[in-house]
């Protein structure tokens, strides 16, 4: 295969849902799609698209496409180029803020099935930014990754955060962030939301302790959920739990409190108090 220079990634998709749902988010990554037999008829309705993309499905043995993928594969599978994730920058967060948009961040993260767990939970709830780590970001285009989160990764977009306690350190004023870790933490108060006026939320997800750098960038920091008498839970169980409890903080209302409070004198015969 020729080397694609804006999309140096190759990346190979195994499991029918991974590569529909590439089909549906971002078919021009797609170079070549293989099906067996048995799943041809579950990818005739994208059969069209595929060839206005110039892509051909193709009808391929179990074994052929598990040679492809490298792991046993018996439905279907994709082979993809992918650019690279772009750098996070302060006027991204400013964006994010006015837009009261939710970000995860992904520290220390190791193991593909922690990283699926995350990018599956953030589709679920609709949270699309995905910040990874110097230490995360080589899972970017891990295949184990993309396979375990069954179509989530197209759903959320990735993005590179180089010297993360520096970053974070700038952007204090903007964003509240809230660490999830295994190690020392509050117990976390499921039933109460975060509430944060004037900034946005950004989660991070840590799979070992917070580094001391990154200790006095976060406004506060919460082990996994559990009793702390048994096993803690792994990252994969608790970062679900952590993305439900974040994605259920109350967003603020777009016409805001005065323009609400005109509103209803509007309504009524009391004459609206003077602008300050």
């Amino acid at each position: 295969m020729s080397t694609d220079e804006a999309n140096p990634n190759r990346l190979v998709l195994r499991g029918i849902d991974a590569v529909i749902a590439c089909i549906l988010e971002h078919p021009k990554a797609l170079r070549e799609v293989h099906a067996s037999s048995a799943f041809v008829a579950s990818m005739a309705p994208h059969v069209i698209a595929l060839e206005a993309l110039g892509v051909k499905l193709r009808t391929s043995s179990p074994d052929d496409m598990s040679y492809l993928c490298e792991e046993s594969c018996h439905d279907a599978c994709a082979v993809t180029m992918r650019p690279e994730p772009g750098h996070v920058r302060v006027s991204d967060f400013s964006e994010w803020r006015e837009k009261h948009e939710t970000i995860v961040i992904a520290d220390h993260i190791t193991r593909p099935a922690d990283l699926a767990a995350i990018a599956r939970t953030m589709s679920a709830f609709g949270i699309h930014r995905l910040l990874l780590s110097s230490g995360t970001e080589k899972l970017a285009f891990n295949a184990e990754v993309w396979s375990l989160a069954r179509g989530a990764m197209e759903h959320v977009r990735l993005m590179r955060a180089a010297a993360l306690g520096g970053l974070l350190k700038l952007v204090e004023d903007k964003c509240c962030i809230v660490g999830f870790t295994p190690g020392v933490g509050r117990k976390v108060d499921l039933g109460t939301p975060v509430r944060v006026p004037g900034r946005h939320l950004a989660l991070l997800l840590s799979g070992t302790e917070i580094h001391g750098d990154l200790q006095p960038r976060l406004d506060h920091v919460f082990r996994y959920p559990g009793l702390v008498s048994r096993p803690s839970l792994a990252l994969a169980e608790a970062a679900p739990i952590a993305i439900a409890w974040i994605a259920s903080t109350p967003q603020p209302r777009a016409d805001g409190f005065l323009a609400r409070k005109r509103a209803r004198h509007l309504k009524s015969d009391t004459p609206p108090p003077p602008s300050a």
